[in-house]
């Protein structure tokens, strides 16, 4: 490699870094907050990386650790939890700084990527070739790393699992496109096994990256027909047709990866089936029981993506989406519109013969086209409706696909900067002025949403301008009242919650809480049955009617809500010291004794709690 070219590949490649850090350094020393709390601050299984610890992420949702029940699986995604909290506890500064770089990192990858395919053949059909598809690359790789949309993925810690998992599809990519050309060149396979491994993490990551074989799919009818004409030996094969969508030859590529999705799919509906893993709902609803109603949608959520990659402005999480029964309503026809406009496009090129230049070689419009509106709509299938999930819209699902999207606008850019070089000069400068304002704009709405993070207060209260009935952000709003101690602010939320809707119970065990802190226990207790009533394994208001039965003297129905505690958090040794204490007042020393020594067994999660059960032990043995 000649110093040009070196000069091609690593100057964009610091760039990508610089732009990247400088974006997200505005991040690094927000707070952990909202999914954090039960992820990461108040889940033991993440303060400590012992064999124990490894094997719970391995056998448990996400939310196991708190005593709650998830349908996300995601091991490799606490490990690196456990890594962050073993190092810095809930500093902040090392928690955002895994995550930017995760997010740089990728950039990176996906410049990488592209380069390679795009600098091996011509992407204009002229001779400039390496440049041209260089900045094609980079150009992609640029947006993706400044777009405001990601910083829902990177922003947020609990959100680690988009960008993770990304870069395990990325580099298991990337890996077998080293392993394709060393196979065609010596038959060897030592790279397969480990793009394999990539992917298996990836998956373990995030449930998104089951997706990867149909991405490598894509990847390989759009930029390795040179696999179809050459032998191992490295010769031509003379009866391949040039220019054709070779589909099988994919599918052999894809097939070893199809297996490790089988193998994880076969073992998320069987022994990792927490809840249903195919249906998000616990009830059927109208949403639920209908493909058409989610596919028609999902057409009004297409609109609203594109929208947002083109103008991200009004930025928040927590979106709401009306369920829409008709392809002729509003905006649902236009997202139908868009997609057979894509389709058409598409096969246009496709007649045109554009897939490949006369001499076999070429990065046409049709690989292009081809390659970035497939990536782009296989990224968003798992959130397309075709399998029903708890949320219509969300800013991070546009993480991957996004890549595939800002491809195809990249390339047309280049070519209409490519077209303009000679014949209109002004054009030209007034054009690249005008997307250097545009990417400016892209950075300074990335700083702004960092900066917004790092307030929770005013973080929620920005969601609360869009979603103003939104149960979750009201509930959240008023924890951040009630932890700042302002509970009069914290009640006025909570209430606000509960009038939206009776969907979660989190917001009747905070009214409930409070209550009893003023000795409203017959409305404390009110509200705590109604938590449970919304949510039988909601944990918390257990605790609570355990203690306020005890002070009571009712110990039958301290004992109930004792037990349940017990089912529902079964690896808590404070659970089984409360437990025993209870058993204590009640002079069943052999029951507490049997509670304590349970608790014992998990006392390594909670070293305070371990030491009182030891001394409580020998109290009862003496």
């Amino acid at each position: 490699m000649n110093l040009l070219n070196k000069k091609e590949l690593w100057l964009p490649i610091l760039a990508l870094i610089i732009v990247g850090s400088f974006i997200y350094s505005f991040n690094l020393n927000n707070s952990l907050f909202w999914d954090d709390d039960d992820w990461i601050i108040n889940n033991v299984y993440v303060h400590s990386l012992n064999w124990d610890n490894i094997k719970f992420w391995f056998s448990n949702n996400v939310l196991a650790g708190v005593g709650l029940q998830s349908n996300y699986y995601r091991p490799f995604l606490f490990l690196t939890f456990a890594l962050n909290w073993v190092v810095s506890e809930t500093k902040p500064f090392l928690w955002h700084f895994v995550s930017n770089s995760i997010h740089i990192a990728n950039a990176v990858l996906v410049f990488v990527l592209l380069r390679k395919v795009l600098t091996t053949s011509d992407v204009r059909g002229t001779s400039d070739v390496k440049t041209s598809g260089s900045w094609v690359a980079f150009l992609a790789a640029l947006i993706f790393a400044i777009h405001p949309l990601n910083t829902e993925a990177v922003a947020y810690i609990s959100g680690r699992g988009d960008p993770l998992s990304v870069f395990f599809i990325l580099l298991a990519l990337y890996l077998w496109i080293i392993d394709l050309r060393s196979r065609l060149s010596t038959g060897r396979r030592y790279f397969r096994v480990l793009s394999l491994a990539a992917l298996v993490l990836a998956i373990l990551s995030r449930e998104t990256g089951v997706i990867f074989p149909f991405l490598l799919m894509v990847f390989y009818v759009a930029f390795m027909p040179e696999k179809r004409l050459m032998t191992s030996g490295g010769q031509r094969t003379p009866d391949v047709k040039r220019g054709t969508f070779d589909v099988k030859g994919a599918f052999r590529e894809a097939l070893p990866y199809f297996g490790v999705v089988a193998i994880y799919g076969i073992l998320r509906l069987t022994v990792l089936n927490f809840q249903n893993t195919l249906n998000f709902y616990a009830a059927p609803n109208l949403y639920s029981e209908n493909i058409f109603y989610r596919l028609f949608t999902f057409m009004h959520v297409l609109v609203d993506y594109f929208r947002l990659l083109f103008v991200p402005t009004g930025l928040h999480m927590e979106r709401s989406m009306v369920v829409h029964t008709s392809l002729f309503q509003w905006p649902v026809w236009l997202g139908a519109v868009i997609v057979a406009a894509i389709t058409a496009v598409g096969i246009l090129l496709y007649r045109r013969n554009e897939l490949a230049t006369s001499d076999g070689r070429g990065t046409s419009d049709v690989k292009i086209w081809f390659f970035g509106w497939s990536w782009f709509f296989i990224g968003l299938a798992m959130v397309s409706g075709i399998t029903p999930i708890n949320a219509l819209i969300y800013e991070h699902w546009l993480y991957l696909p996004m890549i595939g999207f800002w491809l195809v606008i990249s390339f047309y850019l280049v070519k209409l900067f490519d077209f303009l070089k000679s014949k209109n000069l002004i054009i030209r400068s007034l054009l690249l002025t005008s997307l250097l304002a545009y990417l400016l704009f892209f950075a300074y709405q990335s700083i702004q949403r960092n900066i917004l993070w790092r307030d929770p207060v005013e973080f929620y209260k920005n969601i609360l301008k869009y979603e103003p009935d939104s149960v979750r952000i009201n509930n959240n709003l008023g924890n951040q009242y009630f932890n700042q101690g302002d509970k009069e602010q914290a009640e006025f939320y909570y209430r606000k919650a509960t009038a939206s809707g009776d969907e979660f119970a989190q917001p009747h065990f905070n009214i409930g809480s409070i209550l009893q802190s003023r000795g409203d226990i017959e409305g404390a207790i009110a509200e705590f049955n109604k938590a449970i009533e919304i949510d039988p394994n909601f944990y918390h208001p257990y605790q609570n009617l355990a203690v306020i039965y005890a002070q009571q003297g009712d110990f039958v129905q301290t004992v109930i809500n004792i037990e349940k505690l017990k089912l529902l958090l079964p690896g808590n040794p404070r659970v089984y010291y409360n437990s025993a204490l209870v058993y204590v007042a009640l002079n069943n020393k052999d029951q507490a004794l049997k509670d304590l020594q349970t608790g014992l067994k998990y006392g390594g999660l909670d070293s305070q709690t371990e030491k009182l059960i030891i001394k409580l032990i020998k109290e009862l043995e003496n």
